[in-house]
C-alpha cells in the first residue's frame, strides 16, 4: 500500500520504470521551464540549468539566486533553490531539491489501517560549466537520500551536458541521474537515468520555441515536450507548451488538459518572478513557482 500511495504523490514522474527510485529526480524545476513543457536543455541559461543541463550555468554573467516551489498532487510539495556564482574560470553552483508529503496512512498486508508514517526524499548537487570555443560542456554531482517510513537509502549521481549557439538557434543534450542506485534493506533499485536532446529557436523581440525528447534507457520509454514563450509586452512573458510526461487521463475542466502546461513570467534586469500550470487529469493540476535574482 505504501508504493502505491507514493506512485501517486510521484505522479509528476509517472513514467518512471517500475524498477527505478528516487523518481522526485523527475519532477523538472522553474516556473519557465515547466511553462514551456519542460522543453528546457537547450535552453537553459539560469541557476536552474544545474537541473536541466549543467552546460547552461556557463551563459551566466550575473550571480543568481532561485528559489521554487511546487504544489503537487496529494498534498506533496516540491522545493528547490540553487545559486550560481559566475568566475574567469566557469560558472560554479549548488542547490538543494527537497520533496515532502504529509503524514501517511499505512496498511498492513491485509488492507487494514495502521499506524501513519512520514517520507520524503532529497538531494544536494554542485555544478560547473565552462565555454570552450567549440561547446558549452558542464556537470554536476549530487548526493541523493530518501526515506519512507524508518527505511533509508543513500546514493550519489552524476549529471552532464553540453550546449551550442548557432545563431538563433540553440541545442543542448543532457545526462542526467547516472549513478549505482539506490538499495532499501536487500532490495537496490535504479536511478531515473534520462537522456535529453533539445533544440530552440530565438526570436527577435524576446520570443522563442523549443522542442525537447527525454529517453530512459532502462525501459522508461521516451517522453516529448515542446513549448514556446512571447513577450506579450516590455518584461511580461506568456508560455504554453505540451509534455507526454503528466499526460494522465480523467478529470474534468481545466485538469483534463493533460500534457497542457501554461505560464506567466515578470522578468526585470535583477529580479523575476515565473509561475506555471500543469493540469494532471484525474491528479488535478499542480502550481509552481520561481522567485530568482540576479547582481
Amino acid at each position: 500500500m505504501k508504493t502505491i500511495i507514493l506512485a501517486v504523490l510521484l505522479a509528476c514522474a509517472a513514467t518512471a520504470n517500475a524498477a527505478e527510485t528516487a523518481s522526485f529526480l523527475n519532477i523538472g524545476v522553474g516556473g519557465r521551464a515547466l511553462g514551456m513543457g519542460g522543453a528546457y536543455t537547450a535552453l537553459a541559461d539560469d541557476a536552474n540549468a544545474l537541473y536541466w543541463n549543467p552546460a547552461g550555468l556557463a551563459a551566466l554573467d550575473k550571480r543568481e539566486v532561485t528559489v521554487s516551489h511546487a504544489e503537487l498532487a496529494q498534498s506533496a510539495k516540491l522545493d528547490f533553490a540553487a545559486y550560481a556564482h559566475p568566475t574567469p574560470q566557469g560558472t560554479f553552483a549548488g542547490g538543494v531539491t527537497y520533496l515532502s508529503q504529509d503524514n501517511l496512512e499505512g496498511r498492513d498486508a491485509l488492507g487494514h489501517p495502521t499506524a501513519g508514517f512520514s517520507a520524503s526524499d532529497a538531494a544536494v548537487s554542485f555544478g560547473f560549466g565552462r565555454k570552450t570555443d567549440l561547446v558549452d560542456l558542464g556537470a554536476s554531482v549530487k548526493y541523493v537520500r530518501s526515506h519512507i517510513g524508518s527505511a533509508e537509502a543513500q546514493t550519489f549521481a552524476l549529471d552532464a551536458g553540453m550546449r551550442r549557439t548557432l545563431g538563433r538557434v540553440v541545442l543542448g543534450a543532457a545526462l542526467r541521474n547516472a549513478g549505482p542506485g539506490m538499495k532499501y534493506d536487500a532490495q537496490r533499485n535504479d536511478l531515473p537515468l534520462r537522456l535529453a536532446f533539445g533544440a530552440a529557436y530565438k526570436f527577435t523581440g524576446g520570443h522563442a520555441v523549443a522542442v525537447e525528447l527525454t529517453n530512459g534507457p532502462r525501459g522508461a520509454g521516451t517522453d516529448v515536450g515542446f513549448g514556446g514563450e512571447y513577450q506579450a509586452v516590455k518584461d511580461v512573458f506568456l508560455r504554453a507548451g505540451y509534455t507526454t510526461q503528466s499526460a494522465i487521463a480523467g478529470g474534468s475542466g481545466f485538469d483534463a488538459a493533460h500534457g497542457l502546461t501554461l505560464g506567466l513570467g515578470l522578468r526585470r534586469e535583477r529580479w523575476s518572478l515565473d509561475y506555471a500550470a500543469v493540469p494532471m487529469g484525474e491528479l488535478g493540476s499542480t502550481h509552481r513557482f520561481t522567485l530568482a535574482a540576479r547582481w
